[in-house]
């Protein structure tokens, strides 16, 4: 049998014929389907130029369904009343819930003739601290904190925030609330700059994890009293004023 071998005048033609075909369906059906591109008036037609808008990247992220973050605590109380048409009025924001009971510490140290050393607290953001120092003598003091998140560009420094600094005259005493503006450790630094040992006793109450002391160039950790596993209440009469 003898196979007949078309012309190149056929072969062509064919050809010519599938590229008019090919852009015939290019310019009808995909272009509005893709692009959204109708020169002919096909896609809306047939539809086919909602799909090009479908294919668009939303307006919005699609993000997971996962819960949200939660919100760091106040670092701050900022009472604010609210009116109430009957009964009393409300005020918000005047406590900062915390995550268990408070802790206790109490100290007495004595600091020799121009010895400097550190009490902190490791405590986290918005955390309360009810304080009272008392030394025999002028202590110069500066009361601090270190972040455990530090600002961009000061990783790995020696970074830290000062609350209070007096570093000339000192004190003899302090009493007062703290609220820790950031997670991290917070308390003071002092030094004895006079000629002869001076007794110095911290007391505290607070929401805190644990105490650091920096003294003679060793930190060492301490777990603060939990007043709840005292043996029994101080056994102290009530001493009636009125």
């Amino acid at each position: 049998m003898k196979t007949e071998v078309p012309s190149l005048k056929k072969l062509v033609t064919a050809t010519l014929i599938a590229l008019a075909v090919a852009a015939a369906i290019l310019v009808a059906f995909v272009l509005p389907a893709e692009y959204g591109i109708d020169p002919l008036g096909s896609g809306r037609a047939l539809g086919l130029t909602e799909l090009a808008n479908a294919t668009e990247k939303p307006s919005k992220p699609i993000v997971a369904s996962t819960p949200a973050p939660a919100e760091p605590a106040r670092a701050f109380i900022n009472p604010m009343l609210v009116p109430a048409a009957t009964g009393a009025p409300t005020i918000k924001d005047t406590f900062i819930a915390e995550r268990r009971h408070f802790q206790f510490d109490s100290r007495e140290i004595t600091l020799a003739p121009g010895e400097g050393m550190e009490i902190k607290y490791n405590m986290k953001k918005g955390a309360g601290l009810l304080y009272s120092w008392t030394a025999n003598a002028p202590l110069p003091f500066e009361f601090h904190g270190e972040p455990d998140v530090k600002p961009a560009g000061k990783e790995g420094t020696d970074y830290y925030e000062s609350y209070e600094l007096d570093d000339a005259r000192g004190k003899t005493e302090s009493h007062g609330t703290f609220l820790a503006p950031s997670t991290g450790i917070h308390g003071w630094f002092w030094e004895n700059k006079t000629g002869k040992p001076v007794a110095l006793k911290l007391v505290s109450a607070g929401f805190f994890d644990w105490v650091s002391e920096n003294r003679k160039k060793n930190v060492t950790a301490f777990k603060p009293m939990d007043p709840y596993v005292f043996p029994t209440h101080p056994k102290i009469p009530d001493e009636v004023i009125r």
